[in-house]
C-alpha cells in the first residue's frame, strides 16, 4: 500500500512538471531565442531563380560561420544568410536591402566555399545598402547578407538587373562639342573596361568604374578647363582613336583646381570620369573655355636707379596659367629669353623704359604686356663733416656738414644728433638747396653750445643724416649719415685773484 501511493505521488510530481515545462514554453512574456534562418549557411543559400528578385525574411537568430569571408574588409559583420544567383547573361547587377530595419553589409563571391573570391566593385554598407557590380552569364554568384554591428533582423533583399551607363564604354562615349558642358554622372550604373588607360591623378584609375565623354573643336584652337566635384573622384583627358592608343592630356581630382588642355582644330579629345564605387555622393563635370591669360607684373624694386638690380616676375592667381613660360624685353634694347622663373636686370641711364611681357601658359594661351618702368636715380652724400677737437663747457662752437650731389637739383635737410654715450639726441635740423654739379660741396652750418654734462662726460660725439623730401629715395644710403670722432669738452676755465 505505501509503495503505491508513493509510485503515485512520483507519478503527479512528474505530470506537473512536464505540464509546468510546457506553460512556461508557451508563457506569454518570456524571450526565447530566435531560429536560425533556412539560408544561414553558405552550403544552403536560398535560390535565386529568376529576376527580378525581392525577399522578406527574419534574420535575427542569424548565425556567423568561422568561415564567413570577410566581404569589405573592414566592417564588423554579424550574423549573415546567403542567397545564390546564376546569371543568365552578361550585364550589370544591383542588389540592395533598403528597407531592412537595420544597417547590412553587402557582398558577392564567385566559386566553391573553400575558394570563395571577392566579385570587383560588389560591397554596399548601410542601412540602405546597395551594390552594383557586372556579371558574366553561366556564372554563379552567392551573396553574403551579413548584420553590420548587429546580428540581424527583418530583412529586405532584392536583385534585379541594371541598365548600364549610356557612355560607360570608350565606345559609346558620349559627344559634344559646344562648352561649356556640365553633367553629373552615376558612376554607381558604371563598370570598368580592359585596356582603361591609367591616370597619373588617380592610382586606381584601372579598377574604379568610368564613364566617358568625347570632345571634338568645332573651330580653331582653344583651351578647355576641366573640373571634377566629387569625393574620390577624377577626371582625365586622352588624346587617340582607341583604349590601347590614348595619351593622357591633363587631369585633376577633386582635390585639385580645375585643369587646362588645349584643343586643337577638328581634334577629338577622351574625357573620362572615374570615382569610388562605394560612393553615393553627387558628381559634377564641368568643361568650358579657358579665360584669357592675364598675368599680373612685379617689379623690385619698384622705384630702381642704376644702382639696383630690378627683378621682374609674372603672377596670375588662376593655377591653370602656372608655370607660365615669359620671355622679357626690357625696353633698353636688351631682352631675356623665355623662362618659368624671375629674371634680372640691370639699367644704366635714368629714364623711362617700355618693359614687355610674352608670356604663355602650359595650355597655349599667350598674352603680351606691357609695362613702363621709371629709372630715376637720385643721389645725394656727406663728403665732410668738420666738428672741433675740443671745447670747454659754455663755448658755442661751429660745426659743417659738407653734402655734394652730381645728378639733379635737390633740397635735402641735414639732422645732426649728439651723444653722451648712451642715447642720440636732435640738437638742428637745415634744410638748403643743393645744386647738382660735378665738383664741389654745399656746405650746411650748425653752432652747438657744450653743457655741463658734456663736460662732466668728458666728450661729445656728433652724427649728421642728409634726407631727401618724400617720396624720393636716395639710391645709395650709405653715404648719408656720417659719425665724426668724438669732441673732448673740458669744465669751464676758473679765474684767480690775486692775495
Amino acid at each position: 500500500m505505501l509503495l503505491s501511493q508513493r509510485l503515485l505521488t512520483r507519478a503527479r510530481i512528474t505530470a506537473v512538471a512536464v505540464v509546468a515545462a510546457v506553460l512556461g514554453v508557451l508563457a506569454p512574456g518570456v524571450a526565447h531565442a530566435a531560429a536560425a534562418p533556412s539560408n544561414d549557411d553558405f552550403d544552403h543559400p536560398a535560390p535565386i531563380a529568376a529576376l527580378p528578385f525581392s525577399t522578406q525574411e527574419d534574420t535575427g537568430g542569424a548565425t556567423k560561420a568561422t568561415d564567413d569571408p570577410f566581404g569589405c574588409q573592414g566592417y564588423d559583420q554579424g550574423g549573415s544568410v546567403w542567397f545564390q544567383y546564376t546569371a543568365t547573361e552578361d550585364g550589370l547587377l544591383r542588389a540592395t536591402a533598403a528597407g531592412s530595419d537595420h544597417s547590412t553589409i553587402l557582398s558577392a563571391y564567385t566559386g566553391p566555399r573553400v575558394e570563395l573570391r571577392s566579385v570587383a566593385n560588389a560591397c554596399g554598407i548601410g542601412k540602405d545598402a546597395t551594390m552594383t557590380f557586372r556579371v558574366t552569364a553561366g556564372t554563379t554568384y552567392s551573396f553574403m547578407v551579413a548584420g553590420y554591428d548587429v546580428p540581424g533582423g527583418a530583412l529586405s533583399f532584392a536583385v534585379d538587373r541594371i541598365a548600364p551607363a549610356a557612355n560607360d564604354n570608350f565606345a559609346n562615349a558620349e559627344p559634344f562639342s559646344a562648352l561649356p558642358l556640365t553633367r553629373r554622372p552615376d558612376l554607381s550604373i558604371a563598370s570598368i573596361e580592359a585596356d582603361e588607360p591609367q591616370s597619373s591623378c588617380d592610382g586606381d584609375a584601372r579598377t574604379a568604374p568610368s564613364v566617358w565623354y568625347a570632345y571634338t573643336t568645332p573651330g580653331p584652337a582653344t583651351s578647355v578647363t576641366a573640373k571634377i566635384d566629387g569625393y574620390g573622384s577624377t577626371v582625365t583627358v586622352y588624346a587617340g582613336n582607341s583604349l590601347p592608343e590614348l595619351k593622357q592630356v591633363a587631369c585633376t581630382s577633386n582635390y585639385r583646381e580645375a585643369t587646362a588642355f588645349r584643343a586643337n582644330p577638328g581634334a577629338t579629345y577622351y574625357v573620362r570620369v572615374t570615382g569610388p564605387y562605394m560612393s553615393t555622393q553627387p558628381i559634377t563635370l564641368s568643361l568650358a573655355e579657358a579665360p584669357p591669360l592675364d598675368p599680373q607684373f612685379s617689379v623690385s624694386p619698384s622705384s630702381p636707379s642704376v644702382y639696383d638690380t630690378v627683378s621682374f616676375a609674372a603672377s596670375s592667381w588662376n593655377s591653370i596659367d602656372q608655370p607660365m613660360t615669359v620671355a622679357w624685353d626690357f625696353g633698353d634694347g636688351t631682352s631675356a629669353p623665355a623662362t618659368t622663373d624671375s629674371v634680372h636686370h640691370n639699367y644704366t641711364v635714368d629714364g623711362d623704359y617700355p618693359v614687355t611681357m610674352h608670356a604663355t601658359s602650359p595650355d597655349g594661351r599667350t598674352v603680351t604686356k606691357t609695362t613702363t618702368l621709371t629709372v630715376n636715380t637720385h643721389d645725394v652724400g656727406i663728403t665732410k663733416f668738420d666738428v672741433p677737437t675740443t671745447a670747454r663747457e659754455g663755448q658755442q662752437k661751429s660745426i659743417t656738414v659738407h653734402v655734394a650731389n652730381t645728378r639733379y637739383a635737390e633740397k635735402p635737410t641735414v639732422v645732426l644728433y649728439r651723444s653722451d654715450g648712451s642715447s642720440w639726441t636732435q640738437v638742428g635740423t637745415l634744410t638748403l638747396d643743393v645744386p647738382a654739379r660735378a665738383k664741389g660741396t654745399v656746405q650746411f652750418p650748425f653752432a652747438y653750445t657744450f653743457t655741463a654734462q658734456d663736460a662732466l662726460v668728458g666728450k661729445v660725439t656728433f652724427r649728421a643724416e642728409v634726407q631727401l623730401p618724400y617720396p624720393v629715395q636716395d639710391a645709395r644710403r650709405a653715404d648719408n649719415e656720417v659719425i665724426a670722432i668724438a669732441t673732448t669738452v673740458k669744465p669751464r676755465a676758473t679765474t684767480r685773484f690775486a692775495s
